[in-house]
Order: structure tokens, then sequence, then C-alpha cells
């Protein structure tokens, strides 16, 4: 499809400079940017080709309208609108791919990102495009970003989302999820090893979400619960009606509960580093585990250790033997009254060990700059906080984002 086909008359059949052609280049002009609008305007006065641009390929005009091009390729750019040259040409020149030209002038604010060029890509992605204006921005930098964070397939799940209204900031709010989806495309990676339901083109937006804060809290828990870091169980390990009670007091045991019970004892580091409760492994006489057991303090009796949950296999309720011999053990021990922390233990996080596990991804996305390169409590913190923004702009309700 060429310029000149969709233009139609000559430039000289058209009077640019009547009080209509001023109208619709202010009306027009509106839609873009603030800061870009006077360019907008300057270039769109040139020619009636122009002000058509600005209509049928809104990016085209902005890219030409943004500060930052290289001179000469705004001059090409600008004598192929003249010409008449195909769309495509101009497209390239400017180096946008053709399915951004069914984005609507409000999506451009900034230098347009680095987009994917290719035709599969292409077609795809237009079956996802914003539902309204307001959205068009924010869809944009997610479908950059996903590409950029991840690939292809990424960026077009993260555009079929409806996660847009209201705007919303990808490096921030996709930052966990888009290493998590890289990680799980990576089976030799010891992060991938942290993963318990891996990303997928089908997987739907809560599941994703949810398996992401649970990847972070794993890999929360290998940097927070090192062998040494926590040694007091609270209470002394033993064994009541041919049942045993063992701490689970390191990352490496409660990697191992988790597994075993099928359940999220995986998910406990901030409270066993903060002394909130400790877990505890109830097992046969053989080894084979029966039930995972949480102390914390009492609900209504401050100073007091009780039983808080007891779980079997796949968080199922308990077996009455293992409920008695649990009261049992409990109801045996001397250090019941244990008052709750006025200080909360420091227990930084390995510096180093997140470095490690984040070093591939970095080495393949320039570094993920989107990622804190030290990641300590506070910058955890930020990252669950935008996680947890991301869940409620979507309506996921969890307890992981509670």
């Amino acid at each position: 499809m060429s310029m000149r086909s969709l233009l139609g008359r000559r430039d000289a059949d058209r009077a640019p400079d009547t009080m209509d052609a001023v109208a619709d280049v202010e009306v027009i002009a509106r839609r873009f940017a603030i800061e870009n609008r006077r360019e907008v305007r300057r270039i769109m006065r040139v020619s009636p080709r122009m002000i058509d641009l600005a209509t049928i390929f809104p990016g085209a005009l902005y890219a030409i309208a943004d500060s930052d091009l290289d001179a000469d390729v705004r001059r090409h750019a600008m004598e192929l609108v003249l010409e008449g040259a195909q769309l495509k040409d101009v497209a390239h020149a400017l180096g946008l791919p053709m399915w951004l030209r069914r984005l609507p002038a409000e999506a451009y604010s900034g230098s347009i990102p680095k987009l994917p060029m290719s035709d599969v890509f292409s077609r795809r992605i237009v079956n996802c495009l914003p539902q309204t204006r307001t959205e068009s921005a924010s869809w944009l930098q997610a479908v950059a970003f996903g590409a950029e964070a991840v690939h292809e397939d990424f960026a077009i799940w993260l555009a079929s989302q409806p996660l847009f209204a209201g705007g919303i900031e990808p490096r921030r709010a996709f930052a966990v999820l888009a290493a998590y989806a890289w990680y799980s495309g990576q089976p030799y990676k010891p992060a991938h090893g942290l993963i318990m339901v891996p990303w997928r083109p089908e997987i739907s937006f809560e599941t994703a979400i949810c398996a992401a804060k649970s990847w972070l809290n794993r890999v929360r828990l290998t940097l927070q619960l090192r062998p040494g870091v926590v040694t007091d169980p609270w209470l002394t390990p033993g064994e009541h009606k041919g049942l045993t009670f063992q701490p689970l007091l390191t990352s490496d045991h409660l990697l191992e509960e988790a597994q075993a019970m099928h359940n999220c004892a995986d998910q406990f580091s901030d409270r066993i580093a903060r002394d909130r409760s400790r877990l505890w492994s109830v097992r046969r006489r053989n080894g084979q585990r029966l039930a995972t057991l949480e102390i914390a303090q009492h609900l209504r009796e401050a100073g007091v250790l009780d039983i808080v949950q007891l779980k079997s296999r796949h968080n199922l309720p308990a077996p009455l033997e293992v409920w008695q011999a649990a009261h049992a053990w409990r109801g045996s021990q001397e250090g019941l009254r244990r008052a709750p922390p006025l200080v909360l233990p420091s227990r930084p996080l390995d510096p180093v060990a997140w470095t490690t596990l984040m070093q591939p991804y970095r080495q393949q996305k320039d570094g993920a700059p989107w990622l804190p390169e030290n990641l300590s409590l506070a910058t955890l913190g930020a990252l669950d906080a935008d996680m947890a923004d991301l869940a409620r702009r979507s309506g996921v309700s969890s307890w992981l984002f509670a």
C-alpha cells in the first residue's frame, strides 16, 4: 500500500492553509503527548501528506517529531512521506514495525521503545491490541518490556492481559514476573530449581503471578535461612506416641518438607526469620512424614507457645493420632512461655547468593536493571509491594499477597 494511493490528491489540490486544515492540525495534535505537540504541529503544517500520516500511522509522525531522532533519518523519512512512498518504506526508515500503525496517537510518550519486528510477532500482536486509547501507552510499554526482559511469547502473553486501565509502569510491575518467566525456560539454572509451576504461554495470569510470588519467596528462603542463621527451635525435639518431632530451621529443610508434603512450608522464611513462628516435621520412626506443625504465640494468651497449624500432606487435616501425639509432645515441654520479640532480629539476606542466582539472567538481558542489583530486606519489600499492587489490579486474591 503506497502513501500516494492513501492520500489520493496532489498537494496542490488541497489548500493546506485553509481554516479547516488548521483546525484538523490542532485536533490531531492534541492527541499526541503534550511535550511533542509543538513539533507535531510544525511537521503537519509542512504538507497535507503529514496530516494524513498522523491519521494513518500516528507512530511514524511521532517518531519523526522525536527530538532524539537522528537528523538524517528524519530528513529521509520526511522525503519519503512527501514523495508518496509506501508506508512500509517510511516505517523501515524509522525502524518501526508495521503493526505499530494500529495504535492511536495516545500510545506514545518519550522515545518509542525497541519493538519486535518479525512477521510472526506482527501477525499475533494485532489480535491483542489495547481496548481503549487510554490504555494504549501502558500496553505498548508492556509489550516492549516483555520482549526485552523475556521473549516474544511473553510479550504476546502480557499484551493479552486486561491490566492496563489506569496506567502501569512495566519495569516495576512485571520485574519479578519477567525473571520468573525467563528462568522457567532455563532448566539447568539454579534459580529454575526454585520454581514450582513454570511459566508457559497458556498459563492464566492468576496462576502465573501466584507462581512468581511463590518463586520469589523461595528465593528469599535460600538467601535468608542459611545453615546457622536460626539455631533456636524454641521447643525440644522428641518422640511421643511413636512419632518424632524435628525442627525445620534451614532453607534446605523447609524446601524438602514442602516438596515431600506438597504444602507451603517453603513460604515461611519471613515468619521464621522474624521469630514469629517455627515449623516442625512430624514423622514416624522410620522417617515417613505425616504432618507439618507450626508453633507460634497463642492467639489469646500472649507469651505462651501453641500449636497454630497441623496439616497432613496437601494441607489436609492431620489424623487424630497425630494431633494426640502433638499435644502430648507440646505438653511435655518446659519452655512454653516465650515473650514475643520487642525488637525484630536482624537476619539480612545473603547478597552473594542473590548475585549468583541472578547472574545468568543479567548476562542475557543487559544487566536486567529492572531487578535490584543488591537484594536487601528493603528492596525485597519493594518487589513484594509491586507484586501485591499488580495482584490487586488484576483481581487476584491469594494468601500469598496478604
